[in-house]
């Protein structure tokens, strides 16, 4: 399950969506096929509450679907949105927050194998 969070056309609006399939990654070899599946989509707006309205949001969408936060593959980015913009920015610290809460879960329970084979 890969998220998708949007910025819409509309100033202050952002589309959250729950893609599945092969084609999240854009592949210049599948030549233009689509098989990614939308599961879920979920739109809200925002003003200057992004960084708590968007978690509020990603955690709605994820309950809704029955899905835990770290077993998402990947989070994308989409829309008409300025790189040096303050939401931009917002959004991309969220990305970083779960890619680090996803290596630290996977850095420790590798860890927690490695001690099990050697026999701690």
């Amino acid at each position: 399950m890969n998220l998708i969070i949007n910025f819409t056309k509309k100033r202050g609006e952002i589309e959250l969506k729950l893609v599945e399939g092969p084609d999240f990654i854009e592949d210049p070899r599948r030549q233009g096929r689509r098989d990614k599946k939308c599961i879920d989509s979920l739109t809200f707006d925002f003003e200057s509450n992004l960084d708590s309205v968007l978690i509020s949001a990603v955690d709605k969408i994820l309950k809704r679907n029955k899905i835990e936060t770290l077993s998402l593959k990947s989070v994308k980015i989409l829309g008409d949105i300025q790189e040096s913009s303050s939401a931009n920015r917002i959004v991309q610290a969220f990305i970083e927050a779960w890619k680090s809460s996803k290596q630290a879960k996977y850095a420790s329970s590798a860890y927690v194998s490695k001690r099990h084979i050697v026999g701690f």
